[in-house]
C-alpha cells in the first residue's frame, strides 16, 4: 500500500494506520454477518427488560459504529487531503473519538446483562469477541498517533525544535543477536531479543490463517535483517503482509517499532 509522499518521512507508521483501517473494514462485513445471518435477532427481538435489551444491543451499536468511523477516518489519511493537510491534522482528527474512549463497561454490562437473562447466542458472543478486537486496534492507533507526535516531521510543522543530528555509526563483531556498536568513541552493546521473532512465529503458525506461508517469509525476512541492528526495511513489508490479521499481531507491534 503505497503512503503519500509527504508523509514518506513517516511512512511505516502512517502505513500501520492504513492496515488498521482496512482490518476495521473487513470487521463490517462480520458486524453485519452477525446481526442479519445469525441467531442475533431471535435473541433479541423478545427481550422484554427494555434496560437490558439496550445494554445488549449496545454492544452491535457501538461496535459497528466505531468500525465504520474507524475504517473510514483511518483509510482517508491517505487521500482525503482536505481533511489531513497535515501530520499533525491526523493526529488531530482522532482526539475525543473511539481510540481515546474506555469501552470496556459497554461489554461488561452487556455482558451481565446477557448472564441475567440466561440467553444462549453464538452471535452476541462473537460480537463481544469483535468488540474486544477493536479495542485492541484502537489501543494500537493510540500508540502509533504517540509515536507520530515524536517525529521531526511533527515538530518540524509545530516549530519544535528537531533532532538533526545524524552520527556515525558502525556495526561490527556480529556474533549471533549480540552486535558491538561503536558511534563516536562511544561503545554499546545492542542485544536483539530473539524470542520476540520467535513467539511472533509460533503465534501466527497456531492461528487459523488459512494462507500462513507469506507471514512466515515476512517474519523471518525482518529477523534476518534485525541482525543489522534495523527492521526498517521488512517492516513495512512484514505490515501490508499482516494487514487482515492487525489484531494478531497488536501485542507485538510496540517490541518490533522499537527494532526500526
Amino acid at each position: 500500500m503505497e503512503v503519500r509522499r509527504d508523509l514518506n518521512d513517516v511512512e511505516p507508521l502512517i502505513s500501520r494506520l492504513l492496515s488498521i483501517g482496512e482490518e476495521y473494514r473487513n470487521k463490517d462485513k462480520w458486524w453485519s454477518h452477525l446481526k442479519n445471518n445469525e441467531d442475533w435477532e431471535q435473541t433479541v427481538w423478545p427481550i422484554n427488560d427494555g434496560l437490558k435489551k439496550a445494554k445488549i444491543e449496545r454492544i452491535y451499536a457501538d461496535g459497528r459504529d466505531m468500525g465504520l468511523f474507524m475504517s473510514d477516518a483511518l483509510a482517508a489519511i491517505n487521500f482525503d487531503i482536505t481533511t489531513y493537510p497535515t501530520l499533525t491534522s491526523i493526529i488531530k482528527r482522532f482526539e475525543n473519538t473511539w481510540v481515546y474512549s474506555d469501552l470496556q463497561y459497554v461489554i461488561d454490562e452487556a455482558q451481565q446483562a446477557f448472564n441475567e437473562l440466561s440467553l444462549n447466542s453464538w452471535a452476541f458472543n462473537q460480537m463481544v469477541t469483535a468488540f474486544e478486537e477493536q479495542m485492541n486496534l484502537a489501543e494500537v492507533v493510540k500508540q502509533t498517533l504517540l509515536l507520530l507526535e515524536q517525529s521531526n516531521l511533527y515538530k518540524l510543522e509545530n516549530g519544535l525544535p528537531v533532532n538533526n543530528e545524524k552520527p556515525s555509526i558502525s556495526i561490527q563483531n556480529v556474533s549471533n543477536s549480540n552486535i558491538a556498536v561503536q558511534s563516536e568513541g562511544a561503545q554499546q552493546s545492542i542485544s536483539i531479543n530473539e524470542q520476540v521473532f520467535e513467539d511472533l512465529l509460533a503465534v501466527i503458525k497456531a492461528s487459523n490463517i488459512e494462507s500462513k506461508e507469506p507471514l512466515i517469509t515476512a517474519v523471518e525476512d525482518m529477523q534476518a535483517e534485525s541482525k543489522s541492528g534495523s527492521i526498517g526495511n521488512t517492516y513495512k513489508a512484514f505490515i501490508g503482509a499482516a494487514a487482515n490479521h492487525m489484531t494478531l499481531i497488536a501485542p507485538f507491534i510496540p517490541a518490533l517499532t522499537a527494532m526500526m
